[in-house]
């Protein structure tokens, strides 16, 4: 865990500042003597208690290199405490109470546990190093100590130690504090010998060892002035105990401040790691050599007789030697073991992860050839089976990274279910952050199962289970599934990327269900089911009643909740065999494969009851406002032969049942047959009326021949449906019917027209709807005659209104009526070039004009030469062909 920078600075300067302080005390002695000593007391519990809230912190919170590391780190963060727990009660004693701390006293007791603690704690840090090899390095700090303890012992403590008032006890425990130190010391630097491959836990370990030689310094002179009953707080020597401990708590800080990597040493470092392990090797036995030389010569030369203490501590110092070399055999033995066991297959191994590698080759090529999250599933368990040889195989991961559900997957189990229980009971693999092992036992047999997680982007979005009976892994056998892992985790996300592009390209953002593109599709692939098999297959269009009028009243973002909510209707009642889509702005479209109109119908029913009886409460408010769908349903094949057939028919019906009193509209038989006659009788008068209306104004046939061919081209570009084309083919041809109602002095007016005559001209759009919706057959193509001149602003007429609300024949026609003005001669102007008129409609798109049809228009007149339609047979041909 990383420590942020601003933590990391403050932490620097509080202890700058501690350390300033305790100098300041030390040379300038301020206030009275029993508040120097009171203040020194209490100052130095603040170190080696932070020292010790760190280690703990850096226990739980650290990354360690195993479990046993990981103890070794709190038993020093104990040695801290512990401390703590000693200068605390020596602060009781003298501070609080007053009186003169005893020697010995409990203080000692806190004091000298935390050597135990520490020194413990640095042999568990050796971490994989075998059960003698960390007892010979003990050993070694044993050998080190005891022969620096006697140089002391004999030149240093034994002179005091015969002068000095204080009891047995009180002699033993002073001692007690150099030896301690010596032994941690040593442990420190052995320990930062041998981990030349941890750089991070052997920059902690050179810490420790140099924070634990403050502290035997500071213990050194204590016991020399214990021994003489000199000691007083606030000495010189205590800047030892405070600035010692504080080197330990930086020992925990700094994996969390600047973690390192471990990295190859350099040739000049490989001859230091020489050097330093010969040095530790010889240490012992120098250590043993000079010191017992020492004290020889010692008690030699003044009357050439030794000592019986002295011969003690050289047999004592032997044995310790003789114990070292016989710890030393056996770790030879256990190396060559090891070496001789190693050797043994070698070849069958290196041939077995050759295989392995080439396996794991072919996996990877087979995983990266598909986007298919379950064809990926398969070929890495069948692939991470083979790879490992293994019994089973496991796998699990998130589809959804906001969601802690995962998806499990299983290989090899079958045979014993007991094991597919066990594994599916491990629970979220986003528990599992490391590779692991384990160990487990069935009703069968005892097994190993090795578990590493599926990494992609320095996130856990899953994990795999391997699992062996009755055999377990090796350390390759888990740098092999680390990286299966990292390829199969990147295929998954990929996959599940692919997957989600795909799903949201499907979806309209809005309510989540299926967009006006892809229910298309789904109409198309249905249809083509049903026409196969000879089955009927239903569409049911529906829309919101009155929903442009619930925007306008209560806002854009209510009228999105009232549409999801209504989605979440649809999607519930329709279940999983029919398709729900958006089909336009408040419409929506059912597909209901291989059911009757009759059937669609009672689906109607419960989705229209279910919304009609709830309605939709606004946030905070009581009141439910009533929201009602009309619908519109058409079957194959009574209704169309085609799917564009089939959504013309939905869609009259949607229309007409706006106006009926239950809601849904069914085709009838005798609707069919009225349709047909009425929408060719009604195209019929309405062709006269526009035959009358170029009479009063030539420019009208010519004009309105442009809009149908250059509207045509906009929908042709769009892909929009058969019956949308040809509601444009009339539309484009009657868009201007009702000018019929405009005065002739205004129609043909040979210069530009005033303020008011143009407020009539503009009736026009409005004329032209009353007398098209009039007609029977002609409802789709209203939208067409009077949205025309509706601008994407807003400011056009008669309705004024602005972007999606305009119906999209309204927007096409407003593209091409414009195209057709600008080119088109008229009395009091040329017609412009077609280059300058494309010009003119880049600048007023997004204003004028739908952005959308704008560069439909653009792409489509690229290939295109404009074509004007004259013949009137043609133009009848058209529409009778539609």
């Amino acid at each position: 865990m990383r420590i942020g920078r601003q933590l990391r600075v403050a932490t620097l300067v509080l202890s700058a500042l501690y350390a300033a302080v305790f100098i300041f005390m030390l040379v300038k002695h301020p206030g009275t003597k029993t508040f120097y000593t009171s203040f020194f007391n209490v100052y130095q519990i603040v170190t080696p208690l932070l020292a010790a809230l760190t280690g703990f912190f850096y226990f739980a919170r650290g990354k360690h290199s195993s479990n046993v590391v990981r103890s070794g780190w709190l038993l020093i963060a104990f040695a801290c405490l512990s401390f703590t727990l000693g200068q605390i009660t020596w602060t009781y004693y003298e501070t609080i109470r007053g009186v003169e701390v005893p020697n010995p006293s409990w203080a000692d007791a806190g004091y000298l546990f935390a050597y135990p603690c520490l020194i413990a704690g640095v042999f568990l840090l050796f971490g994989s190093m075998t059960v003698s090899g960390r007892a010979r390095l003990l050993l070694d700090s044993a050998i080190t100590a005891s022969s620096i303890g006697v140089l002391s012992w004999y030149f240093v403590v034994q002179p005091q130690w015969h002068q000095s008032s204080v009891d047995l006890l009180g002699k033993l425990v002073s001692v007690a504090y150099p030896l301690g130190d010596i032994v941690a010391i040593f442990g420190a630097v052995v320990l930062f010998k041998s981990l030349a491959g941890s750089p991070e836990t052997r920059r902690s370990a050179a810490f420790v060892g140099a924070g634990m030689a403050m502290v035997a310094f500071a213990d050194t002179v204590y016991t020399i002035m214990s021994l003489n009953n000199s000691y007083t707080t606030g000495s010189w020597a205590d800047w030892g105990w405070s600035f010692g401990w504080m080197t330990v708590g930086y020992a925990f800080l700094l994996p969390m401040w600047w973690p390192l990597k471990a990295t190859i040493a350099s040739p000049k470092r490989r001859v230091v790691n020489r050097l330093a392990t010969w040095a530790s090797i010889v240490a012992p036995y120098l250590a043993v050599i000079v010191s017992f030389s020492v004290v020889l010569l010692h008690d030699y030369l003044p009357d050439h007789h030794i000592e019986n203490s002295t011969l003690v501590a050289g047999v004592g110092l032997i044995l310790l030697v003789i114990l070292r070399q016989v710890l030393t055999m056996v770790e030879n033995q256990n190396l060559a073991t090891q070496l001789l066991a190693a050797n043994e297959g070698l070849e069958d191994k290196v041939q077995q992860r050759t295989s392995q590698i080439v396996q794991l080759q072919e996996l990877t090529k087979s995983i990266s050839k598909t986007l298919d999250v379950n064809s990926v599933v398969e070929a890495a368990l069948i692939g991470s089976s083979v790879i490992l040889g293994v019994d089973g195989v496991s796998l699990r991961f998130h589809p959804d990274p906001e969601d802690s559900a995962y998806n499990f997957y299983s290989h090899g189990y079958s045979d014993d279910p007991e094991f597919t229980s066990w594994l599916k009971s491990l629970g979220s693999c986003s528990n599992t952050e490391t590779l692991c092992l384990e160990a487990l036992s069935t009703s069968r047999s005892a097994s190993w199962m090795i578990r590493s997680p599926l990494r992609w982007r320095n996130r856990v979005i899953g994990s795999i289970e391997a699992l062996r009976i009755s055999a377990g892994f090796e350390l390759a056998d888990s740098s092999l599934l680390e990286n299966m892992c990292t390829v199969i985790g990147t295929s998954i996300a990929n996959a599940l990327q692919y997957s989600a592009a795909l799903d949201s390209a499907d979806r309209d953002p809005v309510t989540g269900l299926l967009n006006h593109r892809a229910i298309h599709q789904r109409l198309n692939t249905e249809f083509e089911i049903s026409r196969e098999l000879s089955i009927p297959l239903s569409v049911i269009m529906l829309d919101l009643n009155n929903f442009k009028l619930f925007n306008d009243t209560y806002g854009h973002p209510a009228g999105d909740q009232i549409l999801k909510k209504v989605a979440q209707v649809l999607e519930h009642w329709s279940g999983t065999s029919a398709h729900c889509g958006r089909y336009g702005g408040d419409e929506f479209l059912i597909i209901v494969p291989g059911q009757t109109a009759e059937a669609a119908k009672v689906l109607a029913e419960e989705i229209q009851k279910h919304v009609e009886g709830n309605g939709y409460r606004r946030p905070g408010e009581e009141r439910t406002i009533p929201v009602s769908l009309s619908f519109g349903i058409a079957e194959y094949p009574s209704d169309g032969m085609n799917r564009h057939e089939l959504l013309t028919n939905a869609d009259v019906n949607l229309y007409e049942a706006k106006e009926s009193d239950d809601g849904i509209v069914l085709t009838s038989d005798l609707h069919r047959t009225n349709r047909q006659i009425f929408a060719q009788g009604s195209y019929g008068v309405l062709d006269a009326i526009n035959t009358a209306v170029d009479n009063k104004d030539r420019y009208t046939r010519r004009h309105s021949e442009d809009v149908t061919t250059y509207s045509l081209w906009i929908a042709e570009e769009l892909g929009l449906s058969d019956s949308t084309m040809r509601d444009i083919r009339v539309g484009g041809l009657l868009h201007d019917v009702g000018k019929i109602g405009i005065p002739d002095e205004i129609l043909r007016k040979p210069g530009r027209l005033s303020d008011e005559e143009y407020d009539i001209m503009k009736e026009h759009a409005h004329l032209g709807s009353l007398i098209v919706g009039a007609m029977a057959g002609m409802e789709s193509i209203v939208d067409c005659v009077r949205h025309h001149h509706e601008r994407w602003d807003g400011k056009g007429y008669p309705d004024s209104l602005a972007g999606l609300d305009i119906p999209v024949t309204g927007r096409i026609l407003a593209v091409a009526d414009a195209m057709s003005a600008m080119t088109t001669d008229r009395p009091y102007r040329k017609a412009m070039d077609w280059d300058d008129a494309i010009i003119q409609i880049r600048l007023h798109t997004g204003t004028q004009f739908d952005p959308e049809m704008s560069a439909a228009f653009i792409r489509a007149q690229v290939n295109k030469k404009p074509k004007r339609i004259t013949n009137h047979n043609e133009i009848d041909g058209m529409i009778h062909a539609a």
